[in-house]
């Protein structure tokens, strides 16, 4: 069962609290006319921007969460790809730790230079610190 049935059913079971009013019988209001069901609906609708905002959130989230350190089998992967790249020029795309923004984030172009002695990779104009790379794929 959706959240939204859990909710409603914790909200709408108990109807103790109304059992004197149940069994009255509808009274429409002499001052004003029925409203119509189009203009009803129509209250609403400002809500309905909201509708998949919250899926959207969270799969912003997965994109921009916290920096997570690699497992030695995982830096030795990426070591081995870059040393392939070094020698085969493809466009990738780089998932790598941003240390300025403090998220992950993706770049996509080419390997330029590898600086073990800093322990830095040039990606077209972009200077990352190896141990933030996170993934390597092909364009």
């Amino acid at each position: 069962m959706d959240e939204k049935k859990l909710i409603e059913q914790q909200i709408f079971n108990d109807t103790s609290a109304y059992q004197d009013i149940m069994d009255l019988p509808y009274t429409s209001s002499k001052r004003h006319l029925p409203m119509e069901q189009i203009d009803r609906a129509a209250q609403f609708a400002p809500f309905g921007a909201l509708e998949g905002f919250s899926s959207l959130i969270k799969d912003k989230t997965k994109d921009y969460t916290r920096k997570k350190y690699s497992t030695a089998a995982e830096e030795k992967c990426i070591t081995q790809q870059l040393n392939y790249l070094e020698t085969h020029p493809l466009k990738v795309d780089v998932n790598y730790f941003n240390d300025k923004s403090g998220y992950y984030e993706h770049l996509k172009g080419y390997l330029k230079k590898i600086e073990p002695q800093k322990g830095r990779v040039t990606f077209d104009e972009t200077s990352i610190v190896i141990v933030n790379i996170r993934a390597i794929k092909l364009v």
